[in-house]
C-alpha cells in the first residue's frame, strides 16, 4: 500500500471520529455531569464542525490532486 493511500485513509478515520466525539459530547456520555450543558453544547458542536472541516478539505485536496495527475 502507498504511503499516501494510508495517510489519506487514516485522515478519514481521524475525521469521522472527531465527528464521532462530537456527537458523543453533545448527547453528555463522554463529560462528566457537573459539566455546564452550554459548554458541553459549544464543545460538542466544535468538535462535529472541525470533523466536517478535515474531511472536506481531504476530499478537496483529493479533487487536486487527481487534477493536477490528469495533466501530467
Amino acid at each position: 500500500m502507498e504511503p499516501g493511500k494510508f495517510l489519506l485513509y487514516a485522515g478519514y478515520v481521524i475525521s469521522g471520529c472527531i465527528f464521532l466525539c462530537g456527537i458523543i459530547v453533545l448527547w453528555g456520555i463522554l463529560l462528566p455531569p457537573y459539566i455546564p450543558q452550554k459548554f458541553r453544547i459549544m464543545f460538542g458542536v466544535v468538535l462535529v464542525l472541525y470533523g466536517i472541516y478535515r474531511f472536506i478539505t481531504l476530499r478537496l485536496k483529493l479533487q487536486q490532486k487527481n487534477e493536477d495527475s490528469r495533466f501530467l
